[in-house]
């Protein structure tokens, strides 16, 4: 019986690799075909792209982006350190502000993370299958999907911490792959500044494996530079880096948040989280890559737990999944002498793979298809944010201001946590709204989300419902304009009177009249009255109102709407 085992053993171990090669391969394809949609599509995909293409363009023109005070507008904030924002200062002055650039420059470094992550147990190992496992195991992952294609900062800062690792990894006793290593943990710290803890953790172990005074040289080359180079952008903005970069990040943190996410990751990844565990107790003496492999996983799984904040997203799991990546490679490669336990795991890997696909597909192609669909409704939304006279609010699609060149006068989900921490007061601007200083205001509503009120103070809403009424829905945006403004009959292009919804669903001829359908949320789509007139709603009506007013095509006469 052991023989014959021992004799399947090879072939059986083949046909699990190329198992878990095809079914990794169609997750690259899906990868690539998700970062193509996304990148090309020209309006905003995220809240977060933004305020990073209004920090370039204010870069662009000179200006200061970490403002030690907001109590006169712009009531905007600088959460990150600037790296990202410097990458994008050239296709701003080249191109005017778009969001091509800076989501090409998020995929470009999604790949080479991906290509770091599988040179560093190549390495390690010299096993082509384990170095393809973790790269293409990589951009399975959901969250990677996800985030690779926004204009986000943090695929720059995975990119420079990644590189620094291999760095480490390939050349750990050069003396120029320490200094290259330290300016790019440095780097990547100074793109996200949560990126101080997991990769310089790995980085400072790996190197006191093996000789503790070129951990202290590296502890001390990216310390030292980093306090450099916070005391410098500090007194340079007069306290405001620290203001934006600390103060004004620290969001309130719920524990339900963070229990719904980690139940997320546990449905999404069961194979990979058993994984890092198992490497957590196994690594240590049996995989040569444990001083690197193992603080780089604890340190990620640290960084998580703070997905909890207010306003968090699956950007939070990205190191964490480049350290399962790592681990899952390391197993990989760790059981190549044995057959049966090999074909195992990558069966066990083939699964998670198709399981990663399946949360993708749910999770990341059906939210952009989504999204991709209201192509149209943006159009229209920029040709209207176009046409404001005056300054416009926005949350989700306050991208459409800046692609035009316009400045962001509040970014609102980060001046409402400011106002709940006390550390602004929104006065001023609860005023502006009440006067009506404002020529529109977009207002996003997530399908079964009440994401509006993390974004805008219970005050903000209550000037907004006073002061201005929603004209317009579209893409899940109500368009606010002030009371008494006119309202633009786009609806129906020269007709005499505008239309009780969008009617892009349809109209329908039923019990002698006609049935206008409009796209919006239950229970809080906006209708439209369609003149003014005598306004009345029988007892049977629960989803119906009528208004009676003059006949605009027979004068003298009143018509039934």
């Amino acid at each position: 019986m052991k023989r014959w085992l021992a004799v399947l053993g090879p072939h059986v171990e083949n046909l699990a690799t190329i198992i878990l090669l095809l079914s990794l391969s169609l997750a690259a394809v899906g990868f690539l075909i998700y970062q193509v949609q996304a990148v090309s599509h020209p309006y905003p995909l995220d809240y977060g792209e933004a305020p990073l293409v209004d920090q370039a363009m204010r870069l662009a023109a000179g200006q200061n982006i970490y403002r030690p005070d907001i109590s006169s507008p712009p009531y905007t904030i600088s959460n990150y350190p600037p790296l990202y924002v410097l990458s994008l200062v050239p296709s701003v002055r080249l191109f005017g502000p778009n969001f091509l650039a800076g989501r090409t420059i998020s995929v470009l470094c999604a790949l080479a993370s991906t290509t770091f992550l599988a040179l560093i147990i190549y390495t390690h190992t010299q096993d082509r299958i384990a170095a393809l496992t973790t790269g293409l195991l990589f951009v399975a992952i959901p969250y990677v999907v996800h985030w690779s294609p926004l204009l986000r900062i943090d695929m720059l800062a995975l990119a420079c911490s990644t590189g620094g690792l291999y760095l480490l990894a390939r050349w750990p006793t050069a003396r120029w792959s320490m200094i290259g290593s330290a300016l790019l943990l440095t780097a990547a710290i100074y793109t996200r500044q949560s990126y101080a803890l997991a990769a310089p953790l790995a980085a400072f172990v790996w190197l006191l494996a093996r000789d503790w005074r070129r951990a202290f040289e590296l502890a001390a080359m990216v310390g030292g530079l980093s306090l450099i180079l916070l005391v410098v952008l500090n007194t340079l903005t007069r306290g405001g880096f620290f203001f934006n970069v600390v103060t004004a990040n620290v969001n309130e943190f719920d524990i339900k948040r963070l229990e719904w996410n980690m139940r997320r990751l546990r449905d999404a990844a069961p194979v990979l989280l058993v994984i890092g565990g198992v490497s957590l107790v196994l690594a240590p003496g049996r995989v040569r890559s444990w001083p690197l492999l193992v603080p780089y996983l604890i340190g990620a799984a640290l960084s998580s737990l703070t997905i909890g904040k207010i306003g968090s997203n699956v950007n939070y799991f990205l190191e964490l999944s480049a350290a399962l990546s790592l681990a899952a490679g390391a197993l990989v490669a760790w059981s190549r002498k044995r057959h049966w336990l090999r074909a195992t795991l990558l069966i066990l890997l083939a699964l998670q793979t198709v399981q990663l696909v399946q949360t993708t597909a749910h999770e990341c192609l059906e939210p952009l298809s989504y999204r991709l669909h209201f192509r149209q409704e943006l159009c229209k939304l920029k040709d209207i944010v176009a046409n404001a006279d005056g300054p416009v609010l926005a949350d989700e699609y306050m991208g459409l201001i800046t692609i035009q060149g316009r400045p962001l006068y509040i970014q609102p989900f980060e001046a409402t946590q400011l106002a709940n921490a006390g550390l602004w007061d929104q006065t001023p601007l609860v005023e502006s709204i009440h006067d009506k200083e404002f020529s529109l205001i977009l207002i996003h509503y997530f399908p079964g989300a009440e994401v509006h009120k993390e974004r805008w103070t219970p005050e903000m809403l209550s000037a907004i419902s006073r002061a201005y009424a929603p004209t317009d829905s579209l893409a899940d945006t109500r368009v606010y304009r002030p009371t008494g403004s006119r309202t633009p009959l786009d609806g129906c292009p020269g007709a005499v009177w505008q239309l009780p919804t969008r009617s892009d669903l349809g109209v329908q001829w039923r019990d002698a009249g006609l049935d206008f359908f409009g796209r919006g949320n239950e229970n809080s789509m906006p209708v439209y009255a369609v003149a003014d007139g005598l306004l009345t709603r029988r007892l049977d009506w629960d989803d119906r109102v009528a208004i009676q007013h003059d006949d605009p095509l027979r004068p003298g006469e009143k018509v039934w709407s």
